[in-house]
């Protein structure tokens, strides 16, 4: 069992930090080569990511890395405005002292990450998305409830791997030229900059649920609008569905 957990927690995280990237072929040779275990626990550890939907198998194809797709984020989103307004409503009305000053914390860490950008390098990106995850931890942590949170922490997981591919896809993708990747910087700082954080930061401190909520909520939608300026194609007009 200790095998099968240890090819669970090392393929999880290399598919959640896009270091497998999304429809990437699972081959368990190659995995086996590549992680130093056996096939058995490789096999097992497969088929638990499978059930979690970051794995998809097909038949007489094999195991690969689930898809990143528009639809995908979509629902998410979805998943995530359910879960985390609630918390937020709950935080904010009995959140004390102690949860102000989490939050305040987790804003000051946030602010001395590297800003998030395309060129970033993988200890910059890990830095920003492990200070970026505390603050919405924080924020939501007076919540009151333990599924709600476990909730939250599984989907949050699940969006990461979204957030890695978007992120890193025009630095590799070399049919950007240099005033898309300007433009896509502007749209990075425009969603998911330090100042909206602030801004949210701000309405939750003044217990003002209504504000805090709405730019929460314009904060989780904004993900499809970076997926949309990277493949329009995939993306409909219409609005992200409400819960």
């Amino acid at each position: 069992m200790a095998k099968t957990d240890e090819a669970f927690a090392r393929l999880k995280s290399d598919i959640l930090h896009c270091v497998l990237q999304p429809g990437a072929t699972l081959a368990v040779s190659g995995l086996s080569s590549r992680y130093g275990l056996g096939w058995t626990p490789l096999r097992e550890a497969l088929s638990r990511l499978e059930a979690e939907g970051l794995v998809v198998s097909e038949r007489n194809r094999g195991y690969r890395v689930a898809p990143v797709s528009a639809e995908a984020l979509r629902d998410l989103q979805v998943a995530r405005r359910s879960v985390e307004e609630t918390l937020l409503a709950r935080s904010i009305a009995h959140g004390d002292e102690d949860w102000e000053a989490r939050i305040v914390a987790a804003h000051h860490r946030l602010s001395r990450a590297p800003a998030l950008g395309p060129d970033m390098d993988a200890r910059e990106t890990d830095a920003w998305e492990a200070a970026h995850d505390a603050f919405h931890e924080a924020l939501l942590s007076a919540g009151r409830s333990h599924t709600l949170s476990r909730f939250q922490r599984q989907i949050t997981e699940e969006l990461r791997r979204h957030h890695r591919h978007m992120v890193l896809v025009p630095t590799r993708d070399t049919s950007l030229d240099d005033g898309n990747r300007a433009a896509f910087r502007a749209l990075l700082e425009r969603t998911v900059g330090l100042s909206h954080h602030t801004a949210l930061m701000d309405a939750a401190l003044a217990r003002d649920s209504e504000a805090a909520t709405s730019l929460l909520r314009e904060h989780i939608g904004f993900s499809l609008a970076v997926y949309a300026f990277l493949w329009p194609e995939e993306v409909s007009p219409s609005p992200v569905p409400t819960a």
